[in-house]
């Protein structure tokens, strides 16, 4: 049976600074959730990551890391 892919965090996008504490990945601060929306966007379509609304101002990106 193949291993599922592993998400691993690759970015972080976020209206407010003070959400995010600490961590591996850049995070890119935006004026308002339209720049963050954009910022997302463009990023997700440079590296193939998947964006995921956390709902509180801040979207994360992921890319799959293959099991083997």
């Amino acid at each position: 049976m193949a291993d599922a892919p592993t998400p691993i965090m690759f970015a972080v996008v976020t209206t407010n600074r003070e959400t995010v504490v600490g961590g591996m990945a850049p995070v890119f601060v935006a004026e308002d959730e339209a720049e963050r929306d954009r910022i997302a966007l463009w990023i997700s379509r440079i590296t193939n990551a998947i964006v995921h609304d956390l709902h509180n101002g801040t979207v994360i990106l992921t890319v799959n890391q293959s099991g083997s």
